[in-house]
């Protein structure tokens, strides 16, 4: 968490000092950071390939933009492709099996961490000058209810 904690900027703006001031208050929240951790132990393990996880989220993401573009909604064809491949892909960088199982456990992280991971990133975003919109919020929930279709 510290790694991914921007430094405020030198001349902060009165929205960057309020989004400073939340995020700061979320990462001392003890509850989160024991939350946090163990999110991550069971994310970042020895068999976790970070890079191929990042490869197959920004690829992804891209086609479910395109997706939401073309007026597609999760419940259609090319929702359920995404879908399938999102999940053969993540799993692929995880070394697990994409099964039911793993589609459980991708859902049950989104349902546990989704608003609180969306905000963060809103608050990151404002730090970081470029406005407090959530950059990946709706991807996410697009894919996910499209994950939600399967098996």
């Amino acid at each position: 968490m510290d790694a991914g904690t921007p430094d405020l900027p030198d001349d902060p703006t009165p929205e960057q000092i309020d989004a400073w001031v939340e995020l700061m208050g979320m990462l001392s929240d003890k509850t989160y950071a024991a939350e946090m951790r163990s999110h991550m132990s069971t994310l970042w393990t020895e068999e976790f390939d970070p890079t191929a996880y990042a490869q197959a989220a920004d690829a992804t993401f891209v086609r479910v933009r395109a997706a939401i573009e073309n007026g597609l909604g999760p419940e259609s064809a090319v929702g359920r492709e995404i879908a399938v491949a999102w999940l053969a892909d993540s799993a692929k960088a995880m070394k697990r099996a994409p099964d039911k199982e793993f589609l459980d456990w991708q859902l049950e992280q989104y349902r546990k961490h989704h608003a609180r991971s969306a905000r963060y990133q809103e608050l990151m975003a404002v730090l970081q000058g470029q406005g407090p919109q959530a950059p990946t919020g709706c991807e996410w929930s697009w894919i996910i209810d499209a994950m939600k279709q399967l098996f």
